[in-house]
This record gives structure tokens, C-alpha cells and sequence, in this order.
């Protein structure tokens, strides 16, 4: 007998105080990110003038170091990011939904290549339906986690559909999802899961993305897919 998966639960956004370390953090990357840059630069010129095979070993052991620079570098970007998020007032910018996620879609289909997974997407919503928010950035998040969640030969589905006043884009993987306790804790900063520790990355993503969709009237909303695996939702209010 098929048990069917409680709904989709909304996940509260981190609400910036004056206690709130993410202004701390985010001047700090800020600060770092110049002298990060300076030493990838002349690791790049110093691997580049080791020509010839003695110097073989040198220039692998440096093209290491610039991979792992590379990985500092995209969690200073998502640090940044956090601390940046005013929720005092949102982005203005309107945007095509179905649009968006196409493009999102598309985006991320090599990876999904590389990976043995297939992206599909289902507009249920109007085309030329409008949303005022950082869609893009809650899908490249959903989607990205969904990739590294999602089994070979797995199917990762984007749905965009919409009542007159919200639009609800999902992204649904088959991958091993997240308890009710995870779920509740998905968007705590640098927090992250059973599944997530088993890779690179900061615990900022979801974090972010439920900040930034606050920060336009909407939110996030996490859950059990009943098939399995997890459904990420981005939740925002139609455009005027």
C-alpha cells in the first residue's frame, strides 16, 4: 500500500538582525576576494612560464591549487550573495516565467549530460506570465542541488504553473530527499543534510535562494516527492 508524502512545507527565510552574521561575513569575503584573485593571477603566470616535462609535476600541483582557489572563490560569491539580500526591498525587475525556466533548463542540460540525467520541463502556466523576483537564482539552486542529488538515469522535471495571483516553479528529483527534521533546517546558513555532506559545496544555497524569494513577496517551500526524492519550490506573487 502507497503511503502518499505530506505537502510541500514553506521553510522560513533567515531574517537579517543587527546580530546577524551575514553583513560580517559577506564584508569579509568582500575583503578576501581581491587578494584571492591577486594570487590566482600569478599562479596562472607562474604555471604558464614552467614549460617542459621536468617541470610536469610542478605545473599539475599548481593547476590543483587553482582548482581549489576556484572552489574558495564561488563560496566568497555565495557569501556575498547572502549579506546582499535587502529585504527591505526586492528586485524590480519583471520576468518571464516560462521563459526563465526554459533558459535555466537549457543551461544546465550538459551537466545533466555529463551526469546521465534528463531535465524536463512542464509549463503549466500561461505563457507571458510575469513575476517580479530572483527566479533565476532559486531554479540555478534547486537545479543544481536536484544534479548532484539524482541517481543516473534519473529524470530531474521543472514545473512552472500558476493561479491569477502566484506562480509555484518546481524542481523534482528521484534522489534519496530529506527527512521532516531536514527539511525544517534546510535554510539555516552553512547547515546541510545527510546527502549534502558527501560533497563540495558551503550550505548557503537554499539559504540564499529562500532570502532572495522573500526578499520579492514570495518564498520557498521544500518536500517528499511520492515517488521519491525531493521537490523545491519557488512561490512568487504575479506581476501587476
Amino acid at each position: 500500500m502507497s503511503v502518499t508524502p505530506p505537502p510541500p512545507l514553506p521553510v522560513p527565510a533567515p531574517t537579517p538582525t543587527v546580530e546577524d552574521p551575514s553583513a560580517v561575513a559577506a564584508a569579509a569575503a568582500h575583503q578576501v576576494r581581491g587578494p584571492l584573485s591577486s594570487i590566482q593571477l600569478r599562479l596562472e603566470l607562474l604555471r604558464d612560464r614552467l614549460t617542459g616535462p621536468p617541470n610536469a609535476s610542478a605545473r599539475q600541483e599548481i593547476q590543483d591549487i587553482l582548482r581549489e582557489m576556484e572552489r574558495l572563490s564561488e563560496i566568497l560569491g555565495q557569501v556575498l550573495a547572502w549579506g546582499a539580500v535587502d529585504h527591505s526591498s526586492g528586485p524590480v525587475e519583471t520576468v518571464d516565467v516560462l521563459g526563465v525556466a526554459a533558459t535555466r533548463v537549457d543551461a544546465w542540460a550538459a551537466q545533466a549530460c555529463v551526469r546521465g540525467v534528463r531535465l524536463c520541463l512542464d509549463g503549466v502556466a500561461v505563457t507571458g506570465t510575469q513575476v517580479r523576483g530572483s527566479l533565476e537564482q532559486a531554479l540555478d539552486v534547486f537545479l543544481e542541488n536536484a544534479l548532484h542529488a539524482a541517481p543516473e538515469g534519473s529524470d530531474i522535471c521543472v514545473t512552472v504553473y500558476a493561479t491569477p495571483s502566484l506562480v509555484r516553479a518546481e524542481v523534482r528529483d528521484h534522489g534519496p530527499g530529506m527527512s521532516d527534521e531536514e527539511i525544517a533546517r534546510a535554510c539555516e546558513p552553512f547547515w546541510r543534510g545527510t546527502a549534502g555532506r558527501s560533497r563540495e559545496g558551503t550550505g548557503l544555497g537554499l539559504t540564499v535562494a529562500a532570502a532572495l524569494l522573500a526578499a520579492s513577496g514570495g518564498h520557498l517551500e521544500l518536500g517528499r516527492a511520492p515517488t521519491g526524492g525531493l521537490r523545491a519550490i519557488a512561490v512568487l506573487p504575479v506581476a501587476d
